[in-house]
């Protein structure tokens, strides 16, 4: 009943009403108009051919009878000009009903520009998705596989010195045990760094905890959440923090910053906020804040940032919850 009801109550329903109840009658004037003038025209000029045939001594016009005289002439160059204008005339009628179409059926503006500005962010969010997956596949090679290729090789040279050398088996050992320290460290911080388990078992407020807790610049945390948005919306937040504090960390030289998460509404909207006392100067066009506006603009959010050179660096995302 409910999605009935927002049927009627929708403007586009009602343009398809109005455009159905003015399309016959518009049909029928622009049919009666293009077959009325080329018939007519070529009754006009085929005139002399069947005018003998007419009663009451041939056609007339005000009385006067055309046959012979300068008015037929006249009349076979009227009919002529309007045979030609037939097709003119339908074009412009075929213009017109495409016009009401397109005023009556036709998506508003701003509901265009989005649609268009939803596929650009979609492309967008496509190509960061393959630049991540590039980026996971390139730090599982380079980092856990090597430390993991190096705790077997240790492994290997213990195995087979174990009989003969107990001491170098110590020592083999002990390399191996830091070398899968090192491993599974890598790996935690690969999965922290795409989607921590942490964050869908207990939610942003414990995610971000520990997220800032591994930061290099001390960070205040305040998160206001009483109902846990979507996953894709969490997950998006934890990223848009963690982007944010990696670039803290990287280039701002700042001694402190700070991460508000609120909720306006039930649900509402999700507001992130990130600032820091850094140099500030960040540019927005660059890789890592275009990721970050692309993403966001993923869930149908906004991204903002406000960065002047001397600082601060303020860094805020609306995400709909």
């Amino acid at each position: 009943m409910l999605p009935r009801r927002a049927t009627l109550t929708e403007r586009a329903t009602w343009s398809e009403v109005g455009y159905a109840a003015l399309r016959l009658p518009v049909s029928a004037v622009a049919t009666l108009l293009s077959l009325g003038t080329g018939t007519l025209g070529l009754l006009m000029l085929t005139l002399p051919l069947y005018d003998w045939a007419l009663p009451d001594g041939g056609a007339h016009v005000a009385g006067t009878v055309l046959r012979g005289g300068p008015a037929m002439a006249v009349c076979v160059a009227a009919g002529l000009v309007l045979l030609l204008s037939a097709p003119w005339l339908a074009r412009v009628l075929a213009t017109a009903d495409a016009a009401l179409a397109r005023a009556l059926l036709a998506p508003p503006s701003d509901l265009a520009a989005r649609v268009g500005e939803l596929e650009r962010s979609r492309e967008r969010v496509v190509d960061a998705a393959e630049a991540e997956r590039r980026r996971i596949e390139r730090d599982l090679h380079d980092g856990a596989q090597q430390r993991l290729v190096a705790l077997a090789m240790e492994l290997g040279r213990a195995k087979a010195k174990f009989d003969d050398d107990i001491d170098a088996v110590r020592v083999l050992v002990d390399r191996a045990h830091a070398e899968a320290k090192t491993a599974l460290a890598e790996l935690r911080g690969l999965v922290r760094g795409v989607h921590p388990p942490v964050l869908t078992d207990r939610g942003l407020d414990a995610a971000l905890s520990g997220l800032t807790a591994l930061c290099p610049v001390p960070v205040d945390v305040e998160v206001d959440v009483p109902v846990r948005p979507k996953p894709t919306v969490e997950a998006t937040a934890y990223f848009v923090v963690a982007e944010a504090l990696t670039n803290v960390a990287k280039h701002s030289r700042a001694s402190h910053a700070r991460v508000v998460v609120e909720q306006h509404g039930r649900p509402g909207t999700l507001s992130v906020v990130i600032s820091d006392d850094g140099v500030g100067g960040a540019n927005p066009g660059g890789a890592g804040l275009r990721g970050l506006a692309d993403r966001v603009g993923g869930v149908d959010g906004r991204l903002s940032v406000e960065s002047p050179h001397g600082g601060p660096t303020i860094i805020a995302a609306e995400l709909p919850c």
